[in-house]
């Protein structure tokens, strides 16, 4: 397994699984070096296959470079086309394949038995869920960050629950303390955490809010019901939360007939205005409801 050294701590739960991580902070992500680090650590070792769920130019040339190691090798369907044809409104907007189903897919053409129901097996819920709300307010695209003045209706209408904010960078720590810490019942979680660690915290909640991030499909691997807002992006474009579609919160092709604007929240400077509106709109009430309908499955 190749991937971001940062996810080493999700791939720990079987010693026949080597994780080789890169460091995406260091020349290591340079893709020479990638190539040399993955050749050495392979060096000793036979493959069934080799399976590109990425289909990106790194990740080709890795391909590439272990071919020579089996005659198997399979790559993810990543419908580009397709979204952009979409994004263009060239075609109208239709439901695709989740990136999940798209991976399943892929791997199942040499393991049939893969399936959905043996994830949802794994995700143990909590002995008892806590009455805490864990709440994800930022994103890698500031287009996809629901206002976070919005936030204080949510915590004035849940004042039995406690509120844990997931910021991590500096600028997300400063926009915590105007819009979140003010409140004695909202704190920040414990930035020394690796993934695994937050799934595990993230499990005990009664409900997870989130944008459009990886923070949502972390969640989404956990027993917790998932509260997740689309503003310029879309679910249809096969990024929905896994088992958490009914918790979406989104304007309506009818209320905003320009979504998408954009596939992964990358917005060009003449559709900033309908992107900021698309998040904008999405008033409090409509979160509250969702978070209510999780609450109370």
């Amino acid at each position: 397994m190749v991937s971001n050294v940062n996810n080493k701590s999700i791939f720990d739960f079987d010693e026949r699984l080597k994780f080789i991580g890169i460091d995406f902070n260091s020349k290591e992500k340079n893709i020479f070096q990638i190539a040399k680090k993955v050749k050495v650590a392979s060096r000793n070792i036979d493959f069934n296959g080799i399976y590109d769920l990425h289909d990106v130019i790194r990740s080709k040339i890795l391909c590439m470079l272990l071919s020579s190691k089996t005659d198997v090798s399979r790559v993810f369907e990543k419908q580009r086309s397709l979204k952009n044809k979409i994004i263009s409104k060239k075609i109208k907007l239709q439901k695709l394949k989740t990136s999940s189903e798209r991976y399943l897919h892929c791997l199942k053409k040499d393991f049939d038995k893969l399936d959905f129901s043996n994830i949802s097996k794994s995700l143990k819920a909590g002995t008892t869920k806590k009455n805490i709300i864990g709440i994800a307010p930022f994103s890698a695209h500031k287009s996809k960050i629901w206002p976070l003045s919005n936030y204080q209706k949510i915590i004035n209408h849940y004042k039995t629950f406690k509120f844990v904010i997931f910021a991590f960078g500096s600028q997300e720590l400063e926009d915590s303390k105007t819009y979140f810490l003010k409140n004695s019942n909202c704190s920040l979680i414990d930035r020394n955490l690796n993934l695994n660690e937050q799934m595990e915290l993230i499990n005990d909640f009664k409900v997870f809010i989130s944008m459009d991030s990886a923070n949502m499909h972390l969640a989404s691997l956990t027993s917790t019901k998932v509260v997740s807002i689309w503003g310029p992006t879309h679910p249809f474009l096969g990024f929905s939360p896994l088992f958490n579609e009914e918790f979406i919160v989104q304007l309506s092709n009818e209320e905003n007939s320009e979504r998408p604007i954009s596939v992964y929240g990358k917005i060009k400077k003449l559709n900033e205005a309908k992107a900021k509106q698309s998040m904008s709109r999405i008033g409090p009430e409509r979160v509250i409801e969702k978070i209510n309908l999780a609450i109370n499955q």
